[in-house]
């Protein structure tokens, strides 16, 4: 009787365990890295909203990196830009978009980007 039991509960956990395992494959990201002092910084008066859940779709081709969703100001309102997949500059790596409180109380935001070697 334990014998039967013990199977009967194993099957369930073992196929829980082997979803989960399954639902943990990562994303290609780019390497990221942070924006530069020369770039130019967008003064807003508030931050943006929280980010947004996609349900990212596979790759069109391989080697493609995912790029995640980002508000955007524009004007006087942010707006949101879809996550997308892109290829990844060689040697490049991507700065995410962000917003930066300022020393003197100013909010700026950066934003995401490729930063490619070489290029300005």
């Amino acid at each position: 009787m334990k014998a039967l039991l013990r199977r009967a509960l194993g099957t369930p956990l073992a196929l829980l365990l082997a979803l989960v395992a399954a639902c943990g494959s990562s994303l290609p990201l780019p390497p990221t890295g942070p924006h530069l002092p020369s770039e130019p910084a967008v003064v807003v008066p508030y931050p943006p909203p929280p980010a947004r859940a996609e349900i990212i779709a596979p790759p069109d081709k391989p080697g493609l990196v995912w790029i995640d969703g980002e508000w955007q100001w524009r004007s006087r309102r942010w707006a949101w830009l879809p996550g997308r997949w892109e290829p990844a500059p060689p040697g490049a790596y991507f700065a995410p978009a962000t917003t930066v409180r300022r020393a003197d109380g100013s909010l700026v935001w950066f934003a995401g980007l490729w930063h490619v070697p070489g290029k300005k």
